[in-house]
């Protein structure tokens, strides 16, 4: 069976989009993944003075998402896509002069506010041309694009940090000019705003934190994703550190990069047949299976310290990644009015933004008292605790 043939037959726009998608991922990721290097290596800041800039920059692409969400709702996709897009390419550019002052923080965190806002933007047009026979499809396509992007765009941009700093810069710049140009060229904005029907005049008057508040089934999947993304920011965050006390900086740090290096594999591989078995299922049923997955992959690293095991891990985790990645945001968006697509991609990036956030600083202060071991077990209860709680809403859905 060619599981690819299901991405056949889409509307052209959700390929463009999704290109654009991979696009704006390689670009994010040519500094996201160098910026604690950039602030202590080449600009002098202590290891706490760079955390407390990275949060700082993990805000501002919180809210990015907040408000991109918002504004593709009230005045339009594409109009929100090109200006914050156009923000970002010369922003980009004229921080390429400043890479090696203090003043390109300031434009680091200007990008990040500016381009998370175009994610949401991106969702929501991919839903608006998307049906209902496609939407799981379109929304697994977009995430395999992003994917793709994010591996590539470090690659790039780690040859480019020690000789040609500034050029990690312009060549973001230029990554981006390319989206705007092919996004402006060939995407209609089927969307209108304020389109005038008695039946969602109510609703637009509602923000989506008030339609978050009077959907109680929203409220708490929302909870749930952000408490999923908190388990998954430790193989960020914890994993390295053990990997580190295993077998050694140098190993520890080779094998850490080998983890996503089969991470982004498994992506590539997996996720066309995954979506292919699954996408009939309900996004509650598939999203409560990998919880499970999550929760099992999470395990390995407690029960064993085998380089083996550690990459079948992957392996599990990945798949489950790969369920909630194309499951969450279709869930979130049949929650919410056809008025607050935006905005509901949003809540989805703002959720897994809040876990990022919140996931080191808990896990921080597990490790303070407990072992990797012990760490790893509570985070895979706490996978389990949000399974039972995804399967209740699911055999809940229709009572």
């Amino acid at each position: 069976m060619n599981f690819l043939t299901q991405y056949k037959g889409l509307p052209k726009q959700i390929y463009i989009l999704s290109i654009s998608r991979a696009v704006i991922s390689m670009g994010m990721m040519f500094v996201y993944p160098f910026l604690s290097l950039l602030l202590t290596s080449r600009l002098g800041y202590t290891e706490i003075e760079a955390s407390y800039i990275v949060v700082v920059a993990s805000i501002a692409s919180t809210l990015g998402t907040l408000a991109g969400g918002k504004l593709s709702d009230e005045i339009g996709r594409k109009k929100v896509y090109i200006a914050a897009t156009f923000v970002v390419i010369i922003t980009m550019a004229v921080a390429g002069f400043f890479a090696s002052t203090h003043l390109v923080i300031l434009f680091i965190i200007i990008t990040y506010f500016v381009a998370s806002a175009i994610l949401p933007t991106v969702s929501a047009m991919i839903l608006d041309w998307a049906d209902e026979s496609n939407k799981t499809e379109c929304f697994s396509l977009m995430y395999l694009s992003g994917n793709i992007g994010s591996a590539l765009g470090p690659v790039i941009a780690g040859m480019l940090f020690y000789s040609h700093m500034p050029w990690i810069f312009f060549s973001m710049s230029l990554i981006f000019l390319i989206t705007f140009i092919l996004v402006l060229c060939s995407v209609q904005d089927v969307y209108i705003p304020h389109k005038k029907t008695k039946h969602l005049e109510k609703v637009k008057q509602d923000s989506q934190l008030s339609i978050v508040l009077q959907n109680p089934v929203l409220l708490v999947f929302t909870i749930c994703l952000a408490v999923l993304t908190l388990c998954y920011i430790n193989l960020d965050f914890m994993l390295p550190l053990q990997l580190r006390d295993l077998f050694g900086l140098n190993a520890g740090s080779k094998y850490s990069s080998l983890v996503w290096t089969v991470n982004g594999g498994v992506v590539v591989v997996c996720t066309p047949i995954i979506v292919s078995f699954t996408k009939k299922k309900h996004p509650l049923f598939n999203i409560g299976f990998a919880c499970l997955l999550y929760a099992a992959g999470f395990s390995l690293y407690g029960f064993s310290s085998s380089v083996l095991i550690y990459m079948m891990a992957v392996v599990i985790w990945t798949s489950g990644e790969i369920l909630i990645s194309t499951c969450a945001g279709i869930y979130i968006a049949d929650q919410s009015p056809e008025t607050h697509k935006g905005r509901s991609m949003s809540l989805y990036e703002f959720s897994r933004g809040l876990g990022r956030l919140t996931g080191p600083v808990f896990t921080g202060w597990l490790l303070q008292s407990h072992t990797y071991t012990q760490t790893w077990f509570m985070i895979a209860a706490i996978c389990l605790a949000v399974d039972a709680v995804i399967w209740f809403l699911y055999r809940k859905r229709n009572s």
